[in-house]
Order: C-alpha cells, then structure tokens, then sequence
C-alpha cells in the first residue's frame, strides 16, 4: 500500500507541474502589479502556478524521504483502511472526465452553467449513497450556485478577467 501510495504522489506531482506548465504562459502574460495598476489581474494566476508547482514537489519530495527512510509514509493518506480501491479509482477517473466535459461545457454554455453543473455533478458524485436525501441534493445545489457565482464575480470584478 505505501509504494502505491508514493506512486499516486509522484503522479499527482507530475499532473500539478504539467498543468502549471500548460497555464504558465497565459497567467505570467497578465499583468501582475504597478504603481498605475496595483495589484493586477495576473497576480492571483501566477501565484497559484508557481505555489501549485512548488508544493507538489516539496510533499513529493517529503514522501520520497519518508518511504526511503522507513518504508512507510505517515501522515493522512485520503484513503481510510475500509475504502474500497475500485471506488478511488473511481471516483477519481469519473472527476478527470467531469473536468473535461466542464472545459468543453464551458466553451458552448459559458461559464456560470458550466461551472454550476460541475460542481453540482461532482458534488453528488462525492455524496456519500446514504446521505443523497431530497435536503441534501437541494443544499448541494444551492451551494454550487453560490460557489459558481461566487468564483464568476471572484474573476469578473475583482480580478478583472472576464469569463465568457
């Protein structure tokens, strides 16, 4: 389990440093910050770039250290000792596919409707089968509505980006 558990590390450091990689020319081409600007819209983008990629290879790192040192990593895994694999695997291959469809929903919707219905969909996704009653489901959607529109105006008006 801990070699699989250091494998899914180098993984996920390997997914955050290419996406860094794929948002690094469009976030550092935007203005970050100047005495006739301010704080520019480029700022929030690069800073999660660059803390994105550096953080992944520090817990990466942490992990490899860890593993050699004792064969074991401590720490929380994610992945309680009742999880069953298949559903990890799952449920994460299912939200890689989410996301895609999100960018392509996004490109012919627009933003908002695409942003709600992904969070909406990988919310209940996530909902664990006992707890998907008609209260929770209306909750789930209200919080998606709030969390699209709260990320929309995030961007929109404070950030200045605009998201088509």
């Amino acid at each position: 389990m801990q070699s699989i558990r250091l494998a899914a590390s180098a993984a996920m450091m390997v997914l955050l440093l290419g996406l860094s990689a794929l948002l690094f020319g469009p976030s550092f081409a935007m203005p970050t910050a100047g005495a006739s600007i301010g704080l520019g819209r480029g700022a929030l983008p690069q800073f999660c770039v660059v803390m994105a990629s550096a953080l992944s290879v520090i817990i990466f790192v942490r992990d490899l250290i860890a593993f050699r040192r004792s064969g074991s990593i401590t720490g929380p895994a994610g992945l309680g000792a009742s999880a069953d694999p298949r559903r990890v695997i799952i449920l994460g291959c299912m939200s890689l596919v989410l996301l895609v469809a999100f960018v392509f929903a996004w490109q012919w919707l627009s933003f908002l409707p695409a942003a709600v219905g992904f969070v909406l969909v990988t919310s209940l996704l996530l909902l664990p089968r006992e707890g998907r009653g008609p209260r929770a489901v209306a909750l789930v959607l209200a919080t998606s509505v709030v969390f699209a529109l709260g990320v929309w105006a995030l961007f929109v008006y404070v950030l200045q980006v605009p998201l088509r």
